[in-house]
């Protein structure tokens, strides 16, 4: 893989942390660079440093209604939430994520597992809790964004939210990035459905299986 290949790469967040460093810095010093690649280099360097020292707590809901659990907060609020998996697969997802390093702790997620765990046992109808999503890109974002905005008990099409930031062409756009939602159930896109009624796609393994417990749970009934 060429350098440029390697950095490229890194910018779309598929290198590790250590990887990325170093084909940061080799894109930087291994050939001529103009001036405005040199500042992208030097940003990547400075974003891979950062995910390297910042850390990001995880841990893992158990006996839930949707299996297993888990979680990860940083310092501005959640930034992921997955089904299944092993921790080793986690901690790797988090990696390409950007999230920061890191670190298990029961203590850091204590709070949030109780939060999650009372909702999905039918004990609370609120789930406010903070999410990060400043490593997502822009258009991730403002679908996330407005996705949070749709109440429980109600759904959406896709084509409503590409509508409702703005690009009403989006639809298969938006889609994927709900499909690609790093932390389901607090930005809740189960609650976005297809245009003819039919659920459309989900996270994990169980898939629609999960998108109809969680909507069930919030009071919605689909045929």
């Amino acid at each position: 893989m060429s350098e440029q290949k390697k950095y490229s790469a890194w910018l779309e967040g598929q290198a590790t942390p250590p990887d990325a460093l170093t084909s940061a810095l080799d894109a930087l010093y291994g050939a001529d660079p103009s001036p405005a690649a040199a500042r992208r280099a030097q940003q990547a360097v400075h974003a891979s440093l950062a995910g390297l020292l910042t850390p990001v707590y995880y841990d893992r809901l158990d006996h839930t209604p949707l299996g297993p659990i888990w979680l990860a907060i940083g310092g501005h609020g959640l930034v992921a939430i997955e089904y299944d998996g092993s921790e080793a697969n986690f901690r790797n997802y988090l990696f390409k994520l950007g999230a920061g390093q890191p670190q298990r702790s029961d203590a850091r997620l204590a709070t949030i597992k109780r939060s999650l765990s009372a909702y999905l046992a039918g004990d609370s109808e609120r789930l406010g809790l903070e999410v990060d999503l400043s490593h997502l890109t822009e258009f991730q974002r403002r679908v996330l964004q407005e996705t949070r905005k749709v109440p429980r008990g109600q759904v959406v099409s896709y084509a409503q939210i590409a509508k409702r930031i703005g690009q009403p062409k989006a639809v298969r756009a938006v889609g994927q990035a709900l499909r690609r939602n790093p932390v389901p159930i607090v930005v809740p896109c189960h609650r976005v459905i297809a245009s003819d009624g039919s659920l459309g796609g989900y996270s994990g393994r169980l898939r629609s299986r999960r998108k109809l417990q969680l909507l069930r749970l919030e009071g919605v009934a689909l045929v």
